[in-house]
């Protein structure tokens, strides 16, 4: 029952781990192969489920801190092999009566367990990390070690003392299940898509710009852009003493600041911004020949156009003046404008971007993927 506790613990932790760890993720294999394959995010987000609840399983449940007041290392750190083993046999005499009592005693469950921990981790090391046996011994082992010096170190010195034996047994089952997972790892090489195969895949996919391509291109370059604007308006709250049109309107301004950043990169890299980049993929002319500048400036112009600009408008009618009603008329002009991200978003993510939008086709601009070159498959 506690391991079953353990694994929804880990359960319920995995989607906000998977959140920190998606934006990172996206960004480098699509500068790395130009797409992201459904097959190798699946293989991924299992093992970072798969270490997540192993490590639960090895933590939890955690004391109460008074509870390891006094507790020392001396106590609860074992260094003899197999000691259980030999404390349950060295005064029995071996008979069926004595070994069917022994396959339902904890010693023995303890040790299958952990043999079984580290099995998937086997697995994992030789089917999509491309580890040899050697390597996957010693990252089992080294796997080991870290979850026993955290049971030993109380967590690190979260814990006053430590609260679980540090044992070297579960060093050498650990180890043990690490090697046994990658002899079955075997089965999954021969019944599976190999990692060679799961790259070229992506490498292939990545020769055509979709639409969910663009739209992460769009997201990195607002958050780069976004950590500009904040700075900038930190050194204006300092220089400038009572600035304070960034809480009102700051994100009718960012967006404003996001065209205008982009435009200037597009034009200094000749097609390029730093999103762009990441996802591989390069602004062109309609007929696949250079941007021209003028249709750059086009561009990202008729985006504010068709976003900002009547937030900005009405801002400027009112005068500069902050009420209840001007602010309210400002806010639902904000929520329309981005109605058009909604559609750009839908057409882009779900309906895979077959017609421009209205600032690609008046401007006469599109994306053209850049050639992913060749790289080893080890990560």
């Amino acid at each position: 029952m506690v391991y079953i506790n353990d694994v929804v613990t880990g359960l319920i932790v995995f989607p906000f781990i998977a959140a920190l760890f998606t934006f990172p993720y996206a960004m480098v294999q699509y500068h790395r192969y130009g797409s992201v394959s459904r097959y190798r995010t699946l293989i991924v987000y299992s093992f970072i489920l798969y270490m997540l609840i192993a490590y639960f399983m090895v933590i939890l449940p955690l004391p109460d801190r008074a509870s390891t007041v006094g507790n020392t290392m001396q106590d609860h750190l074992n260094l003899i092999p197999f000691r259980q083993i030999w404390l349950y046999w060295h005064d029995k005499v071996i008979s069926v009566t004595t070994l069917k009592a022994y396959m339902k005693s904890m010693a023995l469950w303890q040790l299958l367990f952990n043999i079984l921990l580290t099995v998937p981790f086997g697995v994992y090391m030789r089917y999509y990390f491309k580890k040899d046996l050697k390597s996957t011994i010693l990252l089992s082992f080294l796997l080991s070690l870290f979850y026993e010096l955290s049971q030993l170190t109380a967590l690190f010195g979260i814990y006053p003392g430590p609260y679980r034996l540090a044992d070297v047994e579960d060093l050498i089952c650990n180890t043990m299940g690490g090697a046994l997972g990658y002899y079955i790892a075997y089965l999954f090489t021969k019944l599976l898509p190999s990692r060679e195969e799961i790259d070229e895949n992506c490498r292939q996919a990545g020769k055509i710009v979709t639409g969910m391509r663009r739209v992460w291109a769009v997201l990195f370059d607002y958050v780069f852009s976004m950590m500009l604007f904040d700075f900038l308006n930190g050194v204006l709250f300092v220089v400038i003493p009572g600035f304070n049109d960034y809480y009102i309107y700051g994100w009718a301004y960012s967006w404003t600041f996001f065209c205008i950043f982009s435009l200037i990169q597009v034009l200094l890299t000749k097609g390029y911004t730093l999103g762009h980049a990441i996802c591989r993929m390069v602004l062109v002319s309609r007929d696949g020949s250079a941007a021209r500048a003028g249709q750059i400036v086009k561009r990202y112009v008729y985006l504010w156009l068709f976003t900002d600009f009547p937030i900005i408008i009405t801002r400027w009618l009112a005068g500069g003046k902050s009420g209840s009603v001007n602010d309210f008329v400002i806010l639902i002009l904000l929520l329309v404008s981005r109605i058009y991200f909604v559609i750009y978003f839908i057409k882009e993510a779900v309906l895979k971007g077959e017609r421009p939008m209205a600032h690609d086709k008046l401007s006469g601009t599109a994306y053209m993927a850049v050639e992913i070159p060749q790289k080893s498959s080890a990560e």
